[in-house]
């Protein structure tokens, strides 16, 4: 495993040594040619298909950027051992554009017309997905990114042929947890949300969820964007049972971990529903007894789910073996025994999605574009080896895709509760905005 050459000498990382995190950096392996995804045996004889990788690792994005890594290359070792897309070895090369639009743009363009990659993937910040999905459509290359980037504006304003996105995102998710949530607690909540793209296309998203279910956010709490004190903020929550509970999403990368964590050490939580947590993984393989009772945020995957599901199990013994493999990115979590099997499963899923695609249209670099884009457009995926967590569905108007969904409430350190499961195919569409 290798990082980019642009990536920076040091790094900040997400840790969890306390209930608030601290920065440390990232170890650097030995080499740095930034590709991954080498012909593994005489199976491919083609030339690669590259892929350029945005794989924001500063900060509070480095557990993504991990998942990034680890996920994708999973895929792409899994194809390329398989003989490749129609005989041609992936190539992937990473870049760290540090979250910064500006930077993401420039990388991109370098990726596109100097590194001349074949397809563009990835990016954290909704700022940069934004400004990256107007410049592939000058550009003409297909882009993709894969987690984060969850602003519903991707797809509702802003769509264009050459940009598909398969995480659910926003109102797609909230459907069965907003029901969930008014049914079991109540109507009135809190939400505490950073206050940019993300965030605010959140609160919309939560709002009109909540509206109509004739509930509603009756005390929005904004975060300005990578606040280092959260105190101000988590204090506002009223414990006095004057809202049902809070509602912590629409928060940047990072931030989401950091907030659930203060709302125990500012002793909110459990005094109040908390609602929106991150996955057990981020706590270092241990939800935090404060959290339990809570609902987690909606997910595409969920260890166990479907019930005796062999293709999970195969794609967490390869999880396993990458994290063991891949041990940089892997501490960024804090060990392979703590990076758990969802962190990383939006990527592989893109990457397998993507590698669908490639196959269907008969794709060998650019000048398939094209078709790429119609392969793209009808992909249906079941449950099985290419989306071992449920189904991956793409909706052709918008370039908006849609995967089996579950929700959850933390139920012991590591154990978790299925409340609703979502088939891709029941999940909602949004058809306001057309390629």
């Amino acid at each position: 495993m290798a990082f980019s050459k642009w990536l920076r000498p040091v790094v900040s990382m997400l840790v969890m040594a306390s209930w608030l995190t601290a920065c440390s950096a990232v170890p650097q392996p030995a080499a740095s040619n930034g590709q991954a995804g080498a012909p593994q045996g005489g199976q491919t004889n083609g030339t690669p298909i590259k892929v350029g990788y945005l794989a924001d690792a500063n900060g509070t994005s480095a557990p993504i950027a991990a998942g990034m890594h680890l996920g994708t290359d999973l895929a792409v070792q899994q194809i390329n051992a398989a003989g490749g897309v129609n005989g041609h070895a992936l190539q992937v090369t990473y870049v760290d554009p540090q979250s910064d639009p500006t930077q993401a743009s420039q990388m991109a363009t370098q990726l596109i017309q100097t590194d001349k990659v074949d397809v563009l993937m990835g990016a954290v910040l909704s700022s940069e997905c934004l400004v990256v999905q107007q410049l592939v459509l000058k550009l003409q290359v297909v882009y993709l990114p894969t987690f984060g980037c969850a602003a519903e504006e991707f797809s509702t304003q802003f769509c264009n042929r050459y940009s598909f996105r398969f995480e659910p995102v926003g109102r797609q998710q909230l459907g069965p947890l907003v029901g969930y949530i008014v049914k079991t607690y109540g109507k009135s909540w809190a939400m505490m949300y950073s206050d940019y793209a993300y965030g605010q296309s959140q609160l919309r998203a939560y709002t009109d969820q909540l509206g109509t279910l004739g509930a509603s956010i009756t005390l929005p709490i904004p975060v300005p964007q990578n606040e280092p004190n959260l105190a101000p903020y988590v204090t506002k929550i009223p414990t006095d049972g004057s809202v049902n509970g809070v509602i912590i999403n629409g928060l940047g990368a990072g931030d989401l971990t950091r907030v659930s964590l203060a709302l125990g050490q500012y002793g909110i939580a459990p005094r109040v529903q908390v609602i929106g947590n991150s996955g057990r993984d981020v706590y270092g393989g241990s939800y935090p007894d404060f959290l339990k009772g809570s609902v987690a945020a909606p997910q595409p995957y969920l260890s166990g789910q479907p019930p005796n599901n062999p293709y999970g199990d195969t794609y967490e013994k390869g999880w396993r073996e990458i994290v063991q493999k891949e041990t940089d990115w892997a501490n960024i979590f804090g060990g392979a025994d703590k990076a758990l099997p969802f962190e990383g499963y939006i990527q592989y899923s893109a990457m397998m999605a993507l590698k669908s695609a490639m196959v269907s249209a008969k794709f060998s670099g650019r000048q398939d574009t094209e078709a790429l884009i119609s392969a793209l457009e009808r992909v249906n995926i079941p449950l099985g080896p290419d989306a071992p967590g449920g189904a991956i569905m793409m909706n052709p108007t918008d370039h908006q895709g849609a995967q089996t969904i579950y929700v959850y409430r933390v139920s012991g350190p590591q154990e978790e509760e299925l409340l609703a499961s979502v088939p891709a195919d029941q999940v909602p569409k949004f058809n306001s905005c057309h390629v």
